[in-house]
Formats: structure tokens, sequence, C-alpha cells
């Protein structure tokens, strides 16, 4: 089955070793169950699914394609925009620093709508606290796009950011909120110009523009222009009056022109005000594709020959929960290796094999894990956890509240001498 469906919906990109088995719960109670796509290449994260069970009962078999947001890409030999047009703009968009959320209309065996289900780009359904997170945001836009039955088959991407979801970039003035960073319309990508024309898409917020690469007609060389308006960076206005004779020379000196402007940022505030931008533009064979673009400083961070750096881990981290925070628990008992895997994983695109099997890379990564584990526990003191243990397990020892303990709060192992020590001197009383 998995042969067929590779060579029926991914023209043979996608090879059955890439799909995963699914089986998961959607935010209505339905259950769907089918196969998600693990290559990291158009078809990252798209779904097929293959069978339905209704809250009510009722199940049934389908066959859904549902298209996920795409793997993006520095720029490399394989991944290059077209720049050979007589004349040119790329618009280069914030890159936000949230969570990927792509939206897709879930159909029953009659093609009606039962619901609309956010996923992220490593699981079919997103997990419950990007869920409660997503619930915060206006939908308004998003379910009138839908209403519309000729895009029950098109998914939207949206990038889910702000201070309740912080990752590395600090968004002060933004809760939560979501921006359309892409979006799958009769089994096309939009690029970005198609976004901002199409009549459906009116009402959605796009992340800004913050430089426009240009080429203009009768001229071979291209320009980098300033569209910083949003407020963030309208005090940190970094420009160029030069030229260049290549998209790659205008690309790398949107690079450095973006390095200068976290470099003023940080003088001020203490801290960098952008992560990079993305171009959503056509790849030079054809088709739409996503460049990533990261300041220079950023960029060369990964590119030295040491171990992973702390940061680099830690966002990939960040990704692990944003896919699998309620699961962390179960999974860890299961597997205490299985968030080492995804972060190596992860990795691979800007490390060497070297730097992430670097003996520093790997503690980090159990450090960083443990970390970031316990800061999304609900703050609770070391004395109340010990009491709670006591209470729920009354006849244990204190060796066997120790071993409850550790498995309870393996991201707490380091405080194992002190809960030891609160649990002789309460069962001594």
């Amino acid at each position: 089955m998995k042969e067929m469906l590779c060579e029926k919906y991914f023209n043979d990109t996608v090879k059955p070793k890439h799909l995963s088995q699914f089986k998961s719960k959607t935010p209505k109670g339905n259950v769907i169950e089918g196969y998600l796509s693990r290559k990291p290449n158009r078809f990252l994260g798209s779904l097929i699914i293959t069978h339905i069970t209704e809250k009510s009962g009722k199940s049934y078999d389908v066959e859904q394609f549902v298209q996920s947001f795409p793997k993006i890409h520095y720029w490399d030999r394989r991944h290059r925009l077209m720049e050979d047009e007589e004349s040119l703009i790329y618009h280069c968009q914030e890159k936000l620093d949230g969570t990927c959320l792509i939206i897709y209309a879930l159909k029953d065996d009659l093609g009606q709508i039962i619901e609309l289900i956010p996923k992220t780009r490593g699981m079919p359904v997103a997990d419950e606290h990007i869920l409660e997170m997503f619930k915060l945001v206006d939908k308004k836009a998003i379910e009138e796009f839908f209403k519309n039955s000729n895009h029950s088959n098109d998914t939207l991407m949206f990038e889910l950011y702000g201070i309740c979801n912080k990752h590395e970039i600090a968004y002060m003035d933004t809760y939560i909120d979501i921006r359309l960073i892409g979006a799958y319309v009769d089994e096309t990508f939009l690029n970005y110009i198609a976004i901002k024309c199409y009549c459906d898409l009116d009402d959605f917020r796009t992340p800004e523009t913050i430089y426009t690469i240009e080429k203009y007609p009768y001229e071979s060389s291209f320009s980098v222009k300033w569209c910083g308006v949003n407020h963030k960076l309208k005090n940190y206005e970094v420009t160029t009056d030069q030229t260049f004779p290549t998209l790659f020379d205008a690309i790398n000196e949107v690079k450095s022109l973006l390095e200068q402007i976290n470099n003023e940022y940080m003088e001020y505030n203490g801290r960098r005000v952008v992560e990079g931008v993305v171009i959503n533009g056509e790849h030079f064979k054809g088709g739409q594709m996503y460049l990533k673009i990261k300041p220079n400083d950023i960029e060369m961070e990964a590119r030295s020959p040491d171990s992973v750096p702390r940061r680099f881990i830690l966002k990939e981290i960040q990704k692990y929960f944003d896919e699998y925070g309620s699961q962390v628990r179960e999974i860890y008992e299961e597997d205490e290796t299985h968030h080492v895997k995804y972060v190596n994983h992860q990795l691979r695109e800007e490390f060497t094999y070297e730097q992430i099997e670097d003996p520093r890379t790997r503690r980090r990564i159990k450090k960083v894990f443990m970390e970031v584990w316990d800061s999304k526990v609900p703050s609770k003191s070391l004395q109340n956890i010990c009491e709670d243990l006591i209470r729920e397990n009354p006849d244990a020892s204190t060796q066997d509240l120790l071993k409850i303990f550790a498995k309870t709060f393996p991201s707490k192992k380091k405080d194992s001498r002190f809960a030891y020590r609160i649990f002789s001197s309460i069962l001594k009383r």
C-alpha cells in the first residue's frame, strides 16, 4: 500500500521508508489514521488519511491527501531561486520564531468537512499545549476561507508566535498570534505576490517584509531595498546603495545587513531582534521554494568546527516539545533517547556528523532537554512534591519514594539527594 501511495501522491520523491503510520485523536474527538511523510523535501509532514472513526462511532475508509509546509532550505547548488528573468522582485519576510502550524479540513466519506484541524510538521494533529494557544487567536478568516467548498483540499500555513510561545526571539508586544507564511491552493504553492493578490486571503496578515531584492528591466544587477516599516525596526534602519552582479551576492548582502540590525538592537536592548528572513519565490527549475537567509553571525555559529552551540540545541528541543509536549513523559519512560535522536536528525542540515557526535553536543542535548522540561512543569517546591508523593504512596519506603520521584520527575534528578532527606525526615515523624 505504501508503494502505491508514494507513486500516487508523491511522484516517487518520497519512498515507503519515509512514511510513518499514525493514529491520532482530533480536537473534536474524531480518530484519524494514515501515513505521514518524514522526507525533508516539499512533502515534509504531508499526510495521507486512510481511515476515520467519528466520535459518533461511525467508521470508514477514506483517501485524503494533506499538503504540509515544505522544508525551508539555505541557498546551495540544488536550492536556488530563479534569477535570469528580465525583471524580478523577492520579498525577504521576517522569519518569525515560533511554531509552524498547518490548517486543513478533515473530510468524511462523502467529501463533507467534519472539522478544521491544526497540525505541526511532525504530527497529524497539533499537541494539546499548541491547541490551547491556538484557541486564543482570531480564527475568523480561517473559518471563512474553508467555508468555500472549493478550498476543502487546500491548506494554510501559519507561524504561531508570541510571549506565550517564546522560543529565542522575544516578541514583547505580542501575547500569542498567527501570521500566514504559506498557502497551498488548487494543488499549487502560492508565492508572495499570489498570496497578496488572492482575494480569499485578503484578511490574513503575513510577516513583515524587511528587505526586497530587485532586478529591473534592461539591467543585469540586483538591488537590495529597505522595507522595514515594522515598528520594532523603524529605529534600526540599515541600507545599502550598492548593486550586486548576482542574486547570490545580493543574498549575502542581506545577511550582512541583518547582522548589523541585530548588533544595533543588541546594543540598546540586550538581545537580537530578528532570526532571519524567508523568501517565498520561484525555484530556478520551476515551482515554488522557500529559502531562508540568516544573519552572518548566526550562520557562522553553525559553521564552527567545534561542537553544536547550546542555542541551536535549545531551538530543536523547543521544536520537540512543540511536537510531543503532552506525550513527553510517556515517551521518555519508554525510550530515554527519543529526544536525542530527534534533535540529532534536526541538526543534520546545519552541522557536520563530527559536530553532532561530539561528546559535548550529546551532554548539552541531555542537559538542555531536562532544563526545558523542568521549565514546562508547573512550579512547585521540592518540599511540596515530596509531600504529595508520600500522600499518594502511603506504604512506600524512602527508597521506593526516591525511585518514584526519579521516574515521575526525571528533569529534577539533580535534586535527588535533597528529596531523599525530605522523605526521610517526613517518614521519621
